[in-house]
């Protein structure tokens, strides 16, 4: 497989700038996920890797070579998109080896890189097929095959589960992590779905509006989070943001002041910030606990057998979200109480940034 580094990447159309100074450095063998909303170019910097967008400006490396001007096909990549573009007048072994067939390769080959192919992902019993007798789990998997057969350095997945029903893409994300175990290789792999990115990234590239906002394993963008998109973009359901104003400033962290009254101390490096500032905590729905503190009235309640998601407002409006235990015994329309641990905290300053937690949870090894 192979390393792939992005060197100050810009992106034009015209005036409008899409891409800005991306500098990224993929590992060999990693599995990379670009998230972010639509419009944040994700899908614009993976055509560019393919070759198949050109660059404004910046450099293009894979395996240390300066792949910026070359064509697709001498790029060593291979990209499955959001359509399987499959032949239906084809079989599935001749989908799959197509490219083989362009390459002009002998017979045997053909066969024997068609037949691991559908080894590795279960499709050995429906070559004989045609592509309208599959599922479209199993359609989306024959596209996949067909980039295998050409054994690329270096793997390109642009949403390849948005036309799957939510079933189909739960099995399909533990299908594609595992093959990518298997075949031990580099991809590089385009969602607007923030859990595809958590469940199947060994790091996670967040794109915000041209830029990176943090590139980072999935657990340190969810306890570590360098920005408020960020913080709100990774975690389902999404963290609660609620207004404070800064009381004070000691050796114990930042004292905060909420719109009902209720004073907290939050031990995060409080420096810079001054009281009478604004700031923003942020607390996950997860972290949330029935208990004295901020009162919430309960307007709909989920229930999902082992959590209940419980959301509400509190009195100056602001809408809220609990994670609760699912056999907590609440009802739609009551008034209960909220708190958290203030370590569980998260605090954003006024351009969005975040304050630095001094007691935040240790990453996994």
């Amino acid at each position: 497989m192979a390393t792939l580094e992005l060197a100050s990447i810009t992106k034009d159309f015209g005036a409008h700038k899409v891409l800005s100074g991306i500098d990224l450095a993929i590992r060999d063998r990693e599995f990379v996920v670009f998230v972010g909303p639509s419009g944040c170019g994700k899908s614009t910097l993976l055509r560019i890797i393919a070759g198949l967008e050109a660059a404004t400006s910046g450099r293009i490396l894979i395996d240390g070579q300066d792949v910026s001007d070359a064509a697709p096909v001498d790029r060593g990549i291979s990209m499955v998109f959001q359509s399987y573009a499959l032949y239906p007048h084809l079989s599935i072994f001749e989908n799959i080896a197509f490219p083989l067939r362009v390459a002009r390769l002998p017979e045997a080959e053909v066969k024997a890189k068609v037949a691991r192919a559908a080894d590795i992902l279960q499709l050995t019993d429906k070559l004989a097929l045609k592509p309208g007798q599959l599922s479209g789990g199993q359609r989306q998997r024959v596209a996949i095959g067909r980039s295998i057969v050409r054994n690329p350095k270096v793997f390109l997945f642009d949403e390849p589960l948005s036309n799957l029903d939510a079933a189909l893409r739960g099995e399909m994300r533990v299908e594609l992590s595992a093959l990518q175990r298997d075949l031990d290789a580099t991809m590089v792999y385009v969602t607007h779905d923030q859990i595809e990115a958590m469940t199947m990234a060994h790091r996670i590239v967040v794109l915000n509006k041209g830029r990176i906002e943090q590139f980072g394993s999935p657990m340190e963008l969810y306890h570590h989070p360098a920005t408020r998109f960020v913080a709100t973009f990774i975690g389902q359901p999404n963290m609660n943001l609620i207004p404070a104003t800064v009381a004070g400033t000691g050796a114990e962290g930042l004292t905060v002041d909420f719109h009902d009254g209720t004073r907290m101390t939050l031990p995060v490096d409080p420096a810079g910030a001054h009281p009478g500032d604004r700031v923003e905590v942020g607390v996950r729905p997860e972290n949330l606990r029935l208990g004295q503190g901020l009162a919430m009235r309960l307007r709909v309640l989920e229930r999902l057998g082992g959590t209940t998601i419980a959301y509400g407002m509190l009195a100056d409006g602001l809408k809220l979200c609990a994670a609760l235990p699912g056999d907590t015994t609440v009802h739609e329309g009551e008034d209960v109480g909220l708190t958290f641990t203030p370590a569980d905290a998260h605090v954003f300053d006024a351009q969005g940034r975040v304050m630095r937690r001094r007691q935040a949870p240790a990453l996994a090894a």
